[in-house]
């Protein structure tokens, strides 16, 4: 009995001395972060959109996360190369301030800094109806120490999401993400201009293009002209043809033989010839007369002399 009573003693003095040595160990989950599904362009040159932590942390339990003091989820936002780091100091007493953001990336720093995000409860599985995506970076150049500032512009990031208890200690982990590069701004000056950019099949089809629009205007506009004077050559053509024809001091009707290509004024002469037959044979059309005018001449009242003219 003393010899189990000073096992326990030195145990306990061991575990005050070295603290951090016999911390329990965290749960390592199997999700890692991956990038939103849900926006089109999830990662710019200083932000990432994320997949928020539904269904990561779901069958963690802890006595650490017993109601009321519930743990939260927390965002790990690390250049690559400071992975280790993060995993050397997750182990230490309040590790979530070990790397405040505003300084997180300055030259010898740690480079990586810490977000928090909800409690663990807000992220149950199935997941609720509110959007899914977490923007890192959506602070811009925050000043707190765990804010959601940007991101080194261009720089290559690893992400976790970690769960923590109310008393910062480490309860749960995911593995770190796939490495994601920035995005970065070109300089203006290093932009093509004009056709020095273009490559030479784009100039080849402009050309052609080009050539086969001319022509097609120019196609249209000597049909439009021909359309024209065909349409004025028909109008008087048909003036022409449609003139009456005279016989003597008749006039008769013409008209166009439509079945013929070139149809010309026609008249019937069966229809000329009754006329001329009627207005020159018929003994009842009046016939050429002389007139005489008798005049009378008298010199006296007894005496009348008549004169024919």
């Amino acid at each position: 009995m003393k010899s189990y009573l000073v096992v326990c003693w030195l145990y306990m003095m061991l575990l005050d001395i070295f603290p951090d040595t016999f911390q329990v160990a965290s749960v390592l989950v199997q999700p890692i972060p991956t990038l939103s599904q849900d926006v089109v362009v999830p990662v710019t040159t200083n932000t990432v959109y994320l997949q928020k932590p539904f269904c990561y942390f779901q069958t963690v339990s802890d006595p650490l996360c017993d109601s009321p003091n519930t743990c939260s989820v927390w965002l790990v936002s690390a250049l690559s190369t400071a992975k280790g780091t993060f995993d050397s100091d997750k182990t230490a007493q309040g590790f979530v301030n070990v790397s405040p953001y505003p300084t997180a990336f300055s030259p010898g720093a740690k480079n990586y800094f810490m977000t928090k995000l909800n409690p663990q409860t807000d992220y149950p599985c199935p997941p609720f109806s509110t959007p899914t995506t977490f923007q890192v970076g959506a602070e811009g150049t925050c000043s707190s120490a765990n804010c959601n500032g940007v991101l080194p512009n261009g720089s290559t990031m690893s992400f976790k999401y970690v769960l923590v208890s109310a008393d910062n200690t480490l309860v749960a982990e995911t593995n770190w993400s796939d490495n994601i590069t920035l995005n970065t701004v070109k300089d203006p000056n290093s932009l093509g201009s004009g056709y020095a950019g273009r490559s030479a099949a784009m100039v080849v089809i402009t050309a052609i293009l080009a050539t086969a629009a001319a022509l097609l205007l120019l196609l249209l506009l000597i049909a439009l002209i021909l359309a024209c004077c065909y349409s004025r050559g028909k109008t008087q053509s048909s003036g022409a043809r449609r003139q009456t024809s005279l016989i003597g001091s008749l006039r008769i009707p013409s008209y166009d033989l439509h079945h013929l290509k070139k149809p010309s004024p026609y008249d019937n002469p069966v229809y000329e010839q009754d006329l001329r037959r009627k207005y020159t044979t018929n003994p009842t059309l009046p016939q050429k007369t002389t007139t005489v005018i008798t005049t009378v001449n008298s010199d006296s009242p007894g005496t009348i002399t008549t004169q024919k003219m």
